[in-house]
């Protein structure tokens, strides 16, 4: 049995015609489904809580962007019983691009229908202000949360969508956070032994995968199946360090600029005296002081995409 999440208002509210091509698609091939349709924020946490809450075990799909993996990776009830699929239909679709998933809807859902790998993938972990979340892509603190934070509401965001121009929503967001932010003082505890201490720290990316934001490539050594989480922290004397470090992070070599650390760890705990601005696969939070952030090794079975089979296993 196929379970599908739906998040209609994806692609700036494009989702749902995306579902009239997958479901012709599902009839067509006379597959056995079932489809749900979020309509707020975290329903589709709640609605894969119900969907797993049965014993019996299921192909679970999310139709969407990289928010709407996020709640429904939150909502399993059993990882053992559910193996999971993804139809992109974001505007940055990076945990798609990272594990080289189908795009193209058509091509998605006959990856889905008629399987030739699957995946085990590692997930993220962290515990904000007493709640314990899951995330695919990554997480993190300070100028690209604050990004996060404006956009996720944004009227202009909405707007510059429907005409594919999102990216440049985020730029125009970036330069006045770029104006408004402050750097902070931060405590990165690697592994329960190695602290590292940074006075002016401008943001921290904790990544399972090596993009964010679209592309980014802020931690181009990432791998989603390897164990570990990789970290990509900027401080520095002047904010100005963002402008290059974006420009070169677009191809990931950043690490060559001073002021610019790539670590690799299986947990991070992370200490800041104030609160910061703080996403989740771009989901925003606030962070109050500290979070311990951790590795969960290929707690995820996925159907991988034929071009996206490292490590993977034919059915």
């Amino acid at each position: 049995m196929y379970y599908f999440i739906v998040n209609p208002a994806s692609r700036s509210g494009s989702g749902k015609y995306v579902w009239k091509t997958i479901e012709e698609i599902l009839d067509a091939e006379e597959a056995e489904y079932r489809v749900y349709f979020t309509s707020y924020r975290y329903h589709a946490t709640k609605l894969a809580q119900e969907i797993t809450s049965r014993k019996e075990r299921i192909t679970l799909v999310a139709v969407g962007g990289d928010g709407t993996v996020n709640e429904i990776l939150n909502g399993i009830q059993d990882f053992s019983k559910v193996t999971f699929a993804y139809i992109p239909t974001g505007s940055g679709n990076d945990f798609a691009r990272s594990l080289k998933l189908p795009t193209d809807t058509a091509a998605a859902v006959q990856n889905i229908l008629h399987p030739s790998y699957f995946r085990r993938v590692d997930l993220g972990n962290a515990q904000v202000n007493g709640r314990n979340l899951l995330f695919a892509v990554s997480c993190g603190c300070g100028f690209d949360a604050a990004i996060c934070h404006a956009s996720f509401s944004s009227s202009i965001k909405k707007f510059m969508n429907r005409l594919h121009l999102g990216k440049l929503t985020y730029i125009a967001t970036g330069i006045r956070q770029l104006i408004l932010s402050e750097p902070a003082p931060l405590s990165v505890s690697l592994d329960e032994k190695k602290t590292l201490r940074f006075r002016k720290t401008i943001f921290t990316a904790v990544m399972n995968c090596p993009v964010e934001g679209g592309g980014v490539r802020f931690c181009p050594s990432a791998r989603p199946d390897d164990g570990q989480l990789n970290l990509c922290i900027a401080e520095g004397p002047s904010k100005l360090i963002i402008i290059p470090l974006f420009l070169l992070s677009l191809i990931g070599m950043h690490g060559i600029l001073p002021g610019v650390h790539l670590i690799r760890a299986r947990s991070a705990e992370l200490f800041c005296p104030r609160s910061l601005p703080f996403h989740m696969d771009g989901e925003p939070y606030i962070l109050k002081e500290k979070t311990q952030i951790r590795c969960v090794p290929g707690i995820l079975s996925i159907i991988a995409g034929p071009s996206g089979n490292r490590n993977s296993s034919r059915s």
